[in-house]
């Protein structure tokens, strides 16, 4: 058996055979018509209309058969389509390229064949007209011409198949080229040669208010305005012959006209069309109106929006998301001494700033995020793309080498979908303001070291004579020193006070934080009050919540708010007039505490400048209320730092009431164990995986462990439990560590809590940290080394050998009182000048020394690069000391605020940490 061969084109005919979507259809009656007449006219048992697939034989139209299909490498047909003429086989029996076929062996027992080829194209023959006989024969050449013309009735029933197909596309291409250009915005108008309106789509329907049927056939000049029509001896012929000279389109602006003859300004363009050989101009307009009514709108904003930035007394610089300028107005240039030309466009922000500045920012902001930030643009704008406000001073370069201090906000810029298209820098220069609060705070830090220095002296003496409890004292005698030592403690608190307003906007001020009832803390402001309030005819009423009102809260801070509040109050009271304190729960999770008066009010032109400092109603010298104006200011930065807030209401004429609303105490969810025997440390992590492993590392080492997760929870758990240490996170959901290190610092009953700090940012909160009294036995980084910590552990209850304090004071009194103080502690020297320092350290090694900055032959800071490795430096000193000042200042404490207990404190803590960091 001879298999057919395949077509040279078979790919590109089985393409064409697909396209006719006949395969696999039903039978129909114009192709049985025809299959029937050949099995009619020539006497046959079998006539078939055959497909030839790439496979097999399909049959459309078949007589005499049941099979719908045969394989193709059998098939008669395969044979017949590879010529263009009817293929003959008039005895299969005898052809050797069939005898053995299984369709001459078995059914359908084909023994005649003959089949004319069908083409729909002269290349691609698809299938064939056959007949089948059992018994030989063979046509005649009449008959060869009668099957041909069969099939050619076959190819035309194929042709119909394919033409209406096309009709089908055509009729879609047609309706989906008019949804196109009736979608298209600008107008479409096909003008034949003569410039007559052939198609006109929806848009310039719209356009020019008159329907497609109205100009279809009419010139189309009727779109335009009268002198548009004369110009250039008419816009149409000049607009074709344009198009027509060198194949390219014609682009003017034109005066069109719409049917209510109404002019517009159109932007016409024309372009050639050949159809059938018949030239055609397509038209295609686009309304300018709009446009050119929001550019004159855009321009106007643009000439406003460039007159306010001008007339702005700040620097105000926008940039690109990548960090371009793109706007720098003249506030900007006259502050920089650059021109607009040279950085629009040109420059990055970060030519204007001191590298050294970025570079510290870089590694602040690195230590925040928990990522690596590059100095560079993005340090500027991180906290930015956070969505939190970023204002912060930085050092401005100018174009001439000068240096200006400016307070720079940062905001970034979103467009409609809420993505960065920008940011938007405003820059204030407080060079001015800086240089006067460096003198002020010159001025300060003298009278601070003049002042703190002798009372340092005062209070430590006293402090140190009360304290020896086997010294006997004469009662009159003790009376007389401890009112003495109360009212330096008092005269300390004020001048404090004075002092410390200086911290407030810094964020500085010392608290103490423990659980407290504001229903007490109000009674004994109450109770305090009481003779002040009898002086100026006034009574004290007190209403307690029915139950405890628990805050976190430092004790003296808000007796000292409330103290200002009732004092305001009695003061302007009339006489026999009522001041109510009130505890209360008005708003949910708060507590509120409010002080009223009966008083006149206040008036509504100051209210606004209530809490400013040094404000006064009454500013006249002749006013009758004493007072600095300090008060509220003080009031609302407690109240700040407690995370409350503070307001009032006030009605001229009949009184005013100032409320104070404190986070009330929630309860703690704590980890606690049950070993009653181990001494117990207390961890503070709220990733509870690392409090695991920590909780682990701590067991081995022989301590049993509580953990919490929050640094309000610490709190509450240090106040009522007893513990050997803290191990402390700097990032906790409420706060930061260091903040609550500080806290405990200043409490009586936790300032020699020993603390390791195990943090993924100690590093940066140790560098932050410098020039405060944290006393920290360890800065542990994340992930901890558990040989590191253990050596922290072992400080907790080691015994280390007796060591030796070296302190640097030219005060002598200062001396005598710190050496009554740590007797105890540890073998002490002193150096009254920086030369007797350099010789003791170069002849002794000390375990700790103590500097006073201010000295007769110059800085005590200059002694820090000449301490020997392991010695623990702190900082004693009469005046505020810049958190920059070295890494080897472990601590600082400030002459007259830091009492001799936390003076002992602070120093045990030091000594307590020196051999972790031998």
């Amino acid at each position: 058996m001879q298999a057919p061969a395949q077509p040279i084109n078979e790919a590109e005919r089985l393409q064409a055979l697909r396209d006719l979507q006949l395969l696999d259809t039903p039978p129909e009656e114009r192709f049985d018509r025809i299959t029937r007449l050949a099995q009619q006219l020539f006497g046959v048992p079998i006539a078939l209309v055959s497909l030839i697939d790439r496979d097999r034989q399909w049959f459309k139209s078949r007589q005499g058969l049941e099979a719908t299909e045969t394989p193709r490498d059998v098939s008669f047909c395969g044979h017949a389509i590879l010529g263009n003429e009817v293929f003959q086989v008039p005895d299969a029996w005898a052809d050797p390229r069939f005898a053995d076929n299984p369709l001459v062996t078995g059914a359908p027992k084909v023994r005649f064949y003959a089949g004319a080829p069908l083409a729909i194209d002269p290349q691609y023959r698809i299938g064939t007209l056959c007949l089948i006989d059992h018994e030989q024969r063979e046509l005649d050449a009449t008959e060869m011409a009668t099957l041909r013309d069969l099939a050619a009735l076959a190819e035309e029933a194929l042709g119909e198949d394919r033409r209406k197909r096309a009709m089908r596309q055509l009729a879609g291409h047609e309706a989906y080229l008019r949804a196109v250009l009736d979608t298209v915005q600008d107008a479409i108008v096909s003008v034949d040669n003569d410039g007559r309106i052939r198609a006109f789509n929806r848009a310039a329907e719209g356009m020019f208010g008159r329907s497609s049927e109205q100009v279809t056939g009419q010139f189309a000049d009727l779109l335009l305005a009268a002198s548009e029509r004369d110009r250039d001896q008419g816009l149409v012929a000049t607009a074709t012959s344009a198009a027509d000279g060198d194949g390219g389109d014609c682009v003017r602006e034109v005066l069109a006209l719409r049917s209510n003859g109404q002019t517009f300004a159109a932007d016409l363009r024309v372009s050639r069309m050949d159809l059938d050989g018949r030239l055609h101009h397509v038209w295609v307009l686009r309304d300018l109106s709009i446009s050119k009514q929001a550019q004159i709108q855009l321009d106007e904003a643009s000439r406003w929006r460039q007159a306010i930035l001008d007339s702005a007394g700040v620097a105000i610089i926008s940039t690109t998301p990548e960090g371009m300028i793109q706007t720098f107005n003249r506030a900007a240039q006259q502050m920089l001494g650059y021109t607009e030309e040279e950085m629009v466009g040109l420059q990055s922000p970060a030519i204007l700033h001191d590298p050294d500045e970025v570079a510290a920012r870089a590694r602040v902001l690195s230590a925040e995020f928990g990522r690596v930030l590059e100095p560079g643009f993005e340090v500027f704008v991180a906290r930015a793309n956070q969505g939190q406000p970023d204002e912060n001073e930085w050092t401005y370069l100018t174009k001439s080498g000068g240096r200006l201090t400016v307070l720079l906000s940062v905001t970034a810029l979103f467009d409609d979908q809420q993505r960065i298209h920008g940011y938007l820098g405003i820059a204030t220069d407080i060079s001015e303001r800086k240089k006067v609060e460096r003198l002020k705070s010159e001025f300060v830090a003298t009278v601070s070291h003049e002042l703190r220095t002798p009372l340092t002296s005062i209070h430590g003496a006293l402090g140190a004579i009360l304290g020896k409890r086997d010294v006997e004292l004469p009662d009159k005698i003790r009376r007389l020193l401890e009112t003495a030592n109360r009212n330096s403690q008092r005269l300390t608190l004020l001048i404090n006070d004075i002092l410390d307003l200086e911290k407030i906007e810094s964020g500085h001020l010392d608290f103490q934080f423990a659980p407290l009832d504001l229903n007490q803390i109000c009674a004994q402001a109450v109770a305090a009050n009481e003779g002040y309030a009898r002086q100026h005819g006034a009574q004290l009423t007190l209403k307690t919540a029915p139950e405890r009102a628990e805050v976190s809260g430092d004790e003296h801070r808000l007796m000292q708010v409330l103290a200002n509040l009732l004092s305001n109050a009695i003061k302007f009271s009339p006489e026999d007039g009522t001041v109510a304190v009130k505890v209360q729960s008005v708003v949910p999770g708060y507590w509120r505490l409010s002080v009223s008066d009966s008083g006149p009010g206040i008036p509504e032109a100051f209210r606004e400048r209530m809490f400013q400092r040094f404000a006064q109603a009454d500013s006249s010298d002749a006013r009758d209320k004493g007072g600095t104006g300090l008060g509220l200011s003080i009031v609302r930065a407690v109240v700040d730092r407690h995370g409350g807030r503070v307001s009032f209401d006030s009605v001229v004429g009949q009184g005013t009431e100032f409320f104070v609303d404190l986070p009330a105490v929630r309860h703690v969810s704590v980890d606690m164990e049950t070993s009653a025997q181990a001494p117990r440390v207390l961890i503070c992590e709220d990733n509870a995986d690392v409090a695991f492993v920590l909780a682990e590392l701590v067991r081995e080492n022989g301590y049993a462990c509580d953990t919490v997760a929050t640094a309000s929870a610490a709190r509450l758990v240090l106040a009522s439990g007893d513990y050997a240490a803290l191990l402390l996170d700097l990032k906790l959901p409420d706060g930061d560590g260091l903040t609550l290190i500080r806290e405990l610092r200043d409490s009586t009953a936790h300032r020699h809590l020993p603390i390791v700090v195990v943090s993924g940012s100690a590093q940066s909160g140790r560098e932050f940290s410098l020039g405060e009294s944290f006393a920290v036995v360890d800065w542990l980084q994340k992930p901890v080394e558990r040989d590191r910590l253990a050596r922290a552990l072992e400080q907790l209850g080691s015994g280390a050998h007796r060591a030796r304090i070296l302190h640097v004071e030219d005060d002598a009194d200062i001396i005598q009182v710190t050496q009554a103080l740590v007797e105890n502690l540890a073998d002490f020297d002193f150096a009254r000048t920086l030369d007797d320092a350099r010789a003791k350290l170069a002849e002794q090694t000390y375990d700790l020394a103590i500097i006073d900055v201010r000295m007769p032959d110059g800085s005590g800071l200059e002694l820090l690069g000449q301490l020997p490795p392991g010695c623990q430096v702190m900082l004693f000193t009469g005046h505020d000391v810049d958190a920059g000042t070295g890494t080897s200042v472990a601590a600082v404490l400030t002459k007259g605020s830091a009492s001799p207990d936390r003076l002992v404190a602070t120093i045990s803590q030091l000594l307590a940490r020196r051999s972790v960091h031998r």
